[in-house]
């Protein structure tokens, strides 16, 4: 499904939109959807980026807590099932 978007653009940015519609043979929509996905992709990454260097920074912290001991190593010591 296709949603309808009224956007303003300046008017370097609109001859290049053109341009490159016109260099790739496509129309002005897709080439915006294509950038945009391209865009979200590099925001995910960076987002998992941090996520992931939040967990590493706090690794440490957890390691002190654990004491280096594996998940099993510590679900046996409470006698977990899971």
């Amino acid at each position: 499904m296709k949603v309808r978007k009224n956007i303003v653009l300046s008017e370097v940015a609109d001859k290049e939109l053109k341009e490159m519609a016109k260099y790739y043979k496509k129309p002005q929509s897709v080439l915006i959807e294509e950038l945009l996905k391209e865009k979200f992709r590099e925001y995910q990454v960076k987002k998992r980026m941090k996520a992931f260097n939040r967990i590493i920074k706090r690794a440490d912290f957890f390691a002190g807590i654990t004491k280096n001991k594996t998940f099993q190593e510590l679900k046996e010591e409470q006698g977990s099932e899971y």
